[in-house]
């Protein structure tokens, strides 16, 4: 029997980095529910994400605008892209963010007479392709062969939907599911048979863009995992059949290079435009009743200021009391000069 990959309930994580779990988590499903025992080799764009799961290189401001140009409604890939995803023990705010993205497969029997045409189970004539016919309460994101989406659950809702998450509410939220649809086919009540390749390019494209999202709503990326992995030892399931790592890989880089383009171009944009207009003065008052606005509205005038005229050195006008004071000074220094003059003249003599 494989052996199933270890988990450490306190920390409620697989052991090892996110690299080595994914390794673990992602080995090869084969029919009949046989999970090959060599850690899976997983392609570039993924273990580049994995081996810094911190390191985004995506806004949420990007998503949101890639989803807008793309015409795809946040209500159908998991709910608003600027809201955070679920915390596991039933989203208890102080157990982690959920950490594992889950590939599943919904399994569809085909009816006598039908068979894996692909211009059949690849277009909307085939009932499986229907979003409103998928259950409801299975699983967070369902994704048609069409590459439509339908949310049955947000992300921000903790959901369980595999065996293993079924003996704690603890595990509940610590995994978000995601539902590929899937011909099958099989003799009586079997359906081990699939489509081989088992997915369509749509269905990774789309699945790509749901890892983003995930991610970037987290904020930081998220270990995908296999369903017929994580439920080795504990259920009996198939899920998913011939899936393509390299293919989504593939699905990965064009996403994310899209993602990124959609910012770069409109950065670029404004880059090579004409210069900018000034910006425009303050109008909010820094002091209360005057504006800066108000201040600068027109160039000062300077004002002529009147100055004071020269002080006269003319006399000023006296009193009639001082005058006369005045006039009798004069008179007796004139007769004292008088006398003067006399006695110098009589010496002289």
């Amino acid at each position: 029997m494989t052996t199933p990959c270890h988990f450490n309930s306190a920390q409620l994580s697989f052991e090892g980095s996110p690299l080595d779990q994914a390794r673990c988590l992602l080995r090869t499903v084969k029919p009949h529910g046989i999970v090959a025992e060599p850690p899976a080799d997983l392609p570039p764009v993924l273990s580049g994400l994995l081996a810094s799961p911190a390191a985004l290189g995506v806004t949420k401001a990007q998503l949101r605008s890639f989803l807008q140009t793309q015409g795809i409604a946040e209500s159908t890939v998991g709910g608003s892209v600027t809201d955070r995803i679920c915390h596991a023990n039933s989203d208890d705010p102080n157990a982690p963010l959920a950490r594992y993205f889950v590939i599943h497969d919904t399994s569809f029997k085909l009816g006598a007479g039908q068979d894996f045409d692909p211009d059949f189970i690849n277009t909307a004539a085939w009932s499986g392709n229907k979003l409103s016919g998928l259950p409801d309460g299975k699983t967070h994101i369902y994704i048609t062969r069409l590459g439509e989406t339908r949310t049955d659950r947000t992300y921000g809702t903790p959901w369980r939907a595999t065996q293993f998450e079924k003996p704690s509410t603890r595990f509940r939220g610590l995994f978000l599911h995601h539902e590929l649809v899937q011909p099958r086919m099989g003799p009586g009540t079997q359906d081990f048979q699939s489509p081989d390749p088992g997915f369509t390019p749509a269905q990774y494209a789309r699945l790509a863009l749901q890892y983003v999202i995930a991610g970037v709503r987290r904020g930081e990326w998220m270990v995908p995992v296999y369903h017929c992995v994580l439920d080795l030892g504990v259920g009996d399931h198939d899920d998913p059949q011939h899936f393509d790592l390299a293919a989504w890989d593939a699905a990965l880089q064009t996403t994310l290079a899209g993602v990124r383009a959609e910012q770069a171009e409109a950065d670029m944009a404004v880059s090579s435009a004409a210069p900018p207009a000034p910006r425009a003065r303050r109008t909010k008052p820094r002091k209360a009743g005057r504006t800066r606005t108000a201040k600068k509205a027109a160039p000062r005038r300077k004002v002529a200021v009147a100055r004071k005229p020269a002080k006269k050195t003319s006399a000023k006008k006296k009193s009639p009391a001082k005058s006369r004071k005045t006039a009798a000074a004069v008179k007796k220094a004139g007769r004292k000069t008088a006398k003067t003059r006399a006695r110098k003249s009589k010496k002289r003599a």
